[in-house]
């Protein structure tokens, strides 16, 4: 077949070819909007993966989940009284213990009674905390008490010492705390010899030990032999 048999075929069957070009046209057309679809729907998943698959609402809970939880205070600040030497105020690094609130208050007195004191206590914010002195009535769980009003402080043995703590408070009287009328309870301590006790004792201080009655005006080794039982430091 030459080319004149060729070009006299194609314009007797031109119709067949226009109906051919416009299915191949539309073939091609409709593979170019497929390939199209699919790109936009690998960039959408590539740009949000986490909500590949998920709900909207279940998408939104997640993100917030991720969110940062606010910082907590860096700093406690405690309120100390009792037998140290400076009262007030301090201002200590979280976490910090019981043990450094007393030294930034600048240490215990020569007086201040710690079986009761757990100074490896971690500190919370707003605490109070009183150091009992020697002798002084004060529970276990009155040493520290949170602003929540709850006590931090419980010893093991705690029930042991107050015991202790019971059986003195009956038995005898604590020369460095008792008042004028808990003196005269002694056997032989009128109201005069009481308040001798209290002078001598604002003029000199605590006792240190319940011997030291004796050096009391009034007070002889009879007299101190017949109440040395009941006394207490």
């Amino acid at each position: 077949m030459n080319w004149e048999q060729i070009k006299d075929f194609i314009l007797d069957h031109k119709q067949y070819f226009l109906v051919g070009l416009v299915v191949i046209g539309i073939v091609l057309w409709a593979h170019q909007g497929s390939n199209q679809k699919d790109t936009a729907t690998e960039f959408t998943e590539e740009q949000h993966p986490a909500q590949k698959g998920m709900p909207a609402k279940e998408t939104a809970t997640e993100v917030s989940k991720q969110e940062p939880e606010p910082a907590k205070p860096k700093n406690v600040t405690c309120d100390i009284s009792g037998a140290v030497k400076h009262q007030g105020v301090y201002t200590l690094n979280t976490g910090a213990r019981l043990q450094e609130l007393i030294e930034a208050a600048g240490g215990i007195m020569n007086n201040a009674e710690l079986k009761q004191v757990n100074r490896a206590l971690i500190l919370q914010d707003q605490d109070k905390v009183h150091i009992p002195y020697r002798g002084e009535k004060i529970k276990a769980n009155e040493i520290v008490t949170s602003v929540t009003g709850s006590s931090n402080v419980a010893p093991a043995d705690d029930s042991s010492s107050s015991t202790t703590e019971t059986t003195a408070d009956h038995s005898k009287i604590n020369l460095n705390t008792a008042d004028a009328q808990g003196l005269q309870k002694l056997n032989g301590i009128g109201e005069k010899k009481a308040e001798q006790i209290i002078a001598y004792r604002q003029k000199n201080g605590n006792f240190k030990k319940i011997e030291d009655l004796k050096q009391v005006s009034g007070i002889g080794d009879k007299t101190f032999a017949a109440l040395k039982d009941q006394l207490a430091i």
